[in-house]
């Protein structure tokens, strides 16, 4: 069945900033495969002028108009922009705007579309300046927008429960996985040379050290783990957050300065690096919307070690071995296994290679064109005002 897009597409980039992990991954991969998949429509990508220098690298920005505006990224006026100034350049650009992370414009005369991956900025007691303002904002947005987009049941679940979205505006588009970055690994002797390693098992985690993904948890598992293989080394690839204090104190408090080692942001090979030496992945959050390094880990042949509470069951299906994040011995039994049996290692890496093979970008972007065309029909029938 045909589609009836809008012509001219926007995407709302202006968050975008060169090593955002998942956010990153999420606009380099859907962007093409839409073009691809909708020739009849222009894109443009509005960004900061940072934004259109990353993106500028991609070997499709040719295909799109890449839109950077000065005050767009300013520190201190991204929320405004996106909310205020977006809202009349899409008003005179474009047909449709996407927001694909959160924040949008309160009003424009475009279609409106906007992806919430999750609600753990709802969570926490103790919300920083940027969680205030998602608080604040969000939700009206979420709530005026055309369509919102989930990425998983589970997120789709939250939008509708705890933004008051009613669940006939809410679509659901899981994400995909291309194999591979196209990046050389970084030699394993030289990853473990430079980060002091050892030859021992490699337990790998890849994510911002946000609260909700339990790095805590973690490293309060790690002793039991060490028990059983004492030469295991904790990995943890992603950028800090203000939570790092108190993740270095409980490290220390746990003797595991040799054993737990912080990464901060790494570049493609030394991620292919990280992989490709990797005994398993653990992914202990308490809340994913969706849990994008399962799928990394998975085309990559990567046994996984996962929670079995929000999304992530939805992504790993049979390929993982689950815990419940909040029983570090759950975490530290579950580890222990996979790195003592080859044997689930390999059955779980096969299953994980399977899985991964059928959740595609142009999946994604087939999804995302539809929730367009959903909220091009809904806002041509609207009144204008």
């Amino acid at each position: 069945m045909s589609r009836r897009l809008p012509r001219r597409i926007g995407i709302n980039a202006i968050f975008l900033l060169p090593g955002m992990g998942g956010l990153d991954t999420y606009v380099r991969e859907l962007v093409p495969c839409l073009v691809t998949s909708a020739p009849e429509a222009s894109f443009s990508v509005y960004c900061s002028p940072e934004g259109e220098r990353h993106l500028r690298r991609c070997d499709w920005a040719g295909s799109v108009r890449l839109r950077a505006h000065p005050l767009f990224g300013v520190r201190g006026l991204k929320a405004l922009t996106e909310t205020t100034l977006l809202g009349a350049i899409a008003t005179r650009e474009v047909d449709l705007i996407h927001s694909v992370a959160l924040t949008a414009p309160l009003w424009t005369r475009a279609a409106n579309v906007v992806t919430i991956a999750d609600t753990t900025w709802l969570d926490g007691d103790r919300p920083d300046l940027t969680t205030r303002l998602w608080r604040a904002l969000v939700p009206p947005i979420a709530r005026r927008a055309d369509r919102v987009i989930a990425i998983s049941q589970h997120s789709a679940g939250d939008v509708v429960e705890r933004l008051g979205v009613p669940s006939t505006r809410v679509d659901i588009t899981p994400l995909g996985h291309r194999p591979g970055s196209g990046a050389r690994p970084l030699a394993e002797p030289e990853l473990r040379r430079r980060h002091s390693l050892g030859d021992g098992p490699i337990i790998l985690m890849v994510g911002t050290r946000k609260p909700h993904k339990n790095v805590l948890g973690l490293l309060r598992a790690m002793p039991a783990v060490l028990q059983a293989r004492p030469d295991a080394v904790l990995v943890l690839a992603g950028n800090p957050t203000a939570h790092e204090p108190e993740l270095l104190a409980e490290r220390d408090r746990l003797k595991l300065q040799g054993s737990a080692l912080f990464l901060q942001f790494v570049d493609d090979e030394e991620l292919e690096g990280l992989y490709a030496a990797a005994d398993c992945l653990v992914l202990p959050s308490f809340n994913e919307g969706f849990g994008l390094p399962l799928l990394e880990a998975m085309g990559r042949g990567l046994p996984v070690a996962c929670s079995n509470v929000s999304a992530l069951p939805e992504v790993a299906g049979s390929a993982a071995r689950y815990f419940d994040p909040t029983r570090p011995e759950q975490i530290s039994a579950a580890l222990a296994e996979l790195l003592g049996d080859p044997e689930l290692r390999r059955r779980l890496a096969a299953e994980g290679r399977r899985r991964e093979a059928s959740m595609t970008w142009e999946a994604t972007a087939a999804a995302t064109l539809d929730s367009y065309a959903a909220a091009w029909s809904a806002h041509r029938g609207r009144p204008a005002g």
